[in-house]
């Protein structure tokens, strides 16, 4: 039994390299599997604008437009990386469905509560 005066090694705190290697990220370098994850997001955000791009015709309500988007993202996510040991890699939306119309620049995602002022004119233009 040691002393109480004496600390073990494990119980000194880590130096911040001790840290980094403990902790390193993984890389397209380190694990392919990184890059499979990427093309699946890829796929998946193909997909997914091809449906929103259907969707936009003129009377269409933009909020429901961008909600239909984001319903898409959380269902195609589900069904890739269903494995038991997936189970603790995190899915969903990074980043939600915008549709950019005329005047807006970018990253416009209306709330429900926006539904009957924020629709598709025949005269839009369009910008996913």
């Amino acid at each position: 039994m040691e002393p109480a005066d004496k600390k073990s090694k494990k119980d000194e705190p880590k130096s911040d390299e001790e840290d980094k290697d403990e902790e390193e990220e993984e890389t397209l370098e380190t694990s392919p599997a990184v890059l499979d994850k990427h093309k699946a997001a890829a796929k998946i955000a193909q997909e997914v604008l091809e449906h929103v791009k259907k969707l936009c015709v003129p009377g269409a309500d933009i909020a429901s437009i961008c909600s239909e988007g984001d319903k898409k993202i959380e269902e195609s996510a589900a069904k890739v990386y269903t494995s038991k040991k997936s189970k603790v890699t995190e899915k969903g939306i990074a980043f939600p469905t915008c549709i950019s119309v005329n005047e807006i620049c970018g990253h416009f995602s209306p709330l429900k509560d926006e539904s009957k002022t924020c629709l598709l004119y025949t005269s839009d233009a369009a910008d996913e």
